[in-house]
């Protein structure tokens, strides 16, 4: 299936759950810090070190100062709270965008409906994350080369409970055998939006990461097709 008729289907799927969708992407995004698959979360940073802190009013510094000083404390609690979470978010986020693909009924809830699997949840989050930066040491390409490869696994955990992260792990790399660049032009595709997204103080992600995801959930769909296509031949 070719990526025009991949973002269709995401958007056949995401009919009539528009909101929801963005609902349920958003605080996966807040909870698991990453979404599923690869996408354009742009990252902003605020630096004191970029502010005339001498020309500022007594009262603005300190407004200044404690802004940031909050910034801090609730970046460091959702940092903690993405590590923590974030892999079993990833697997409730993977669930929901099954059930919306294969239309069956998804609920918000789905989201938080793999806390019987923490364990593996995590394992499967950590591995991905530490197997991606130690190809990063290579250069940065064999990195992104590897997060595509293993882009399937909370897909596959989803879709097959009894499968372990590093089972899971296995499978996306031999699934994705070939299929890389597919998903790397699939998500080529979408950067007019996100550059448009961007042009709306970021506001536009709110419903480009749900068509995004729906669209990934779609190639997993196609993948899971071929092979089985193949296993009949």
């Amino acid at each position: 299936m070719e990526a025009k008729n991949l973002r269709q289907k995401a958007r056949q799927n995401l009919a009539g759950r528009w909101w929801i969708a963005v609902g349920v992407a958003a605080v996966a995004w807040l909870l698991a810090g990453t979404l599923i698959g690869t996408g354009f979360l742009p990252k902003t940073e605020i630096k004191l070190s970029d502010l005339d802190l001498q020309k500022l009013p007594i009262l603005l510094k300190a407004y200044v100062f404690g802004g940031a000083g909050l910034i801090a404390v609730v970046s460091s609690a959702l940092g903690l709270a993405q590590f923590i979470l974030g892999g079993v978010i990833q697997l409730g986020y993977a669930q929901y965008l099954l059930k919306e693909h294969d239309r069956r009924e998804p609920q918000f809830g789905d989201l938080f409906s793999q806390f019987e699997r923490f364990g593996q949840g995590f394992a499967q989050a950590f591995l991905r994350g530490l197997y991606i930066f130690l190809w990063s040491l290579l250069f940065v390409i064999p990195g992104i080369v590897k997060s595509y490869a293993y882009a399937m696994t909370p897909f596959l955990m989803a879709d097959h409970p009894n499968l372990t992260a590093s089972e899971a792990i296995s499978a996306s790399k031999q699934m994705m055998d070939g299929h890389k660049g597919r998903l790397f032009w699939l998500d080529l595709t979408f950067i007019g939006w996100s550059i448009l997204s961007a042009l709306t103080f970021n506001l536009g992600y709110l419903f480009l990461n749900p068509y995004m995801n729906a669209a990934h959930a779609a190639f997993y769909r196609d993948l899971c097709a071929r092979k089985t296509q193949q296993q009949e031949f």
